[in-house]
């Protein structure tokens, strides 16, 4: 059962290697296309860059500022307990949250 299931699988890899290939090679670019496709590269490493950006800096704002601010607070014995009723669930989010 074993190679059977790699053999369709290299079957099917195959299938779409040679249906593709042709294609590929038989077709020349236009000019617009291409421009196309440099711009919406561009986009795409523009939107990775910033998002690489981003979890940096809000790492590195959790590591300097937000754990300075936390450091002396311990989880009690109630810290994992649910609320019972709506007044609870907010007093409870505004002191686990620190909200003044």
């Amino acid at each position: 059962m074993k190679n059977k299931f790699i053999k369709n699988i290299f079957i099917a890899i195959l299938a779409v290697f040679s249906c593709t290939a042709n294609f590929a090679y038989a077709v020349t670019i236009p000019p617009e296309i291409k421009t196309l496709a440099v711009k919406f590269s561009l986009a795409m490493f523009g939107i990775v860059l910033f998002s690489i950006l981003i979890s940096v800096g809000l790492s590195l704002y959790n590591r300097f500022f937000v754990s300075a601010q936390i450091k002396d607070y311990k989880l009690n014995k109630d810290s994992l307990r649910t609320p019972k009723d709506t007044d609870e669930a907010v007093m409870m989010f505004i002191t686990k949250n620190r909200l003044k």
